[in-house]
Parts: structure tokens; C-alpha cells; sequence
């Protein structure tokens, strides 16, 4: 009797299906089932079958790495903001002066 069943896989394993399904001309539950099928023969014949898993300890250590890059790059833009908008807001309140070569006589030009 076939029973229905909601699963979550990662990316990578999906893809994995995906290139078996492919290449064995079947469409993804079928391979799903038989890589199913196939893992539970291996175990009942006593066969070591090893599973690579993440812990979640390391999941956290990775993110939380990233998060400190994360916040070290907002760190740096929000520093370049800051530099930006001062030197913005110092252009802006300048007086307008004068062109310095409009300011001065047309035999002055050698002046610096």
C-alpha cells in the first residue's frame, strides 16, 4: 500500500537525484524510491553506509563567522557613508567664491 510522505532534502542532494534520474531515464520519485530501496538492501545485508551530517554546532560556528564579516563590511561602508556625506555637506556650505582666474587681471595669469 503506497503511502504518502513529505520530506525536506538540501540542494545539493536534490541535484544529486536529479543528475541519477537523468541518467537512468526515470523521473525523480522513482529515483528518490529506488536510492531508498537501494540504501535499505546495503543495511540489511550489513554493509557500512556512511552518512555525512553537519552538526548543528558547526552550522552555527559558520554562520555566525559570516555574520561578523557581515557586519564588518556595514562597519566600513557605514564609515565611508559617513566621510562621504561630510565632505558633501562641506562642499555645499562653502560661500561661492570667486574663479580664481576671474578674480584676478588678464596679465596676472603666471601668478599661482
Amino acid at each position: 500500500m503506497p503511502i504518502r510522505l513529505s520530506i525536506t532534502i538540501d540542494s545539493e542532494t536534490m541535484d544529486q537525484i536529479d543528475r541519477f534520474a537523468r541518467e537512468e531515464g526515470i523521473d525523480r520519485n522513482r529515483a528518490i524510491l529506488e536510492c531508498i530501496q537501494t540504501g535499505v538492501q546495503k543495511v540489511s545485508a550489513g554493509e557500512q553506509v556512511n552518512i555525512p551530517q553537519t552538526t548543528s554546532l558547526e552550522d552555527y560556528r559558520e554562520i555566525r563567522a559570516a555574520l561578523s564579516e557581515i557586519k564588518t563590511i556595514l562597519t566600513n561602508l557605514a564609515e565611508e557613508i559617513r566621510v562621504m556625506h561630510h565632505t558633501l555637506e562641506a562642499e555645499w556650505l562653502k560661500e561661492n567664491r570667486t574663479v580664481p582666474y576671474q578674480s584676478r587681471k588678464w596679465y596676472e595669469f603666471w601668478k599661482a
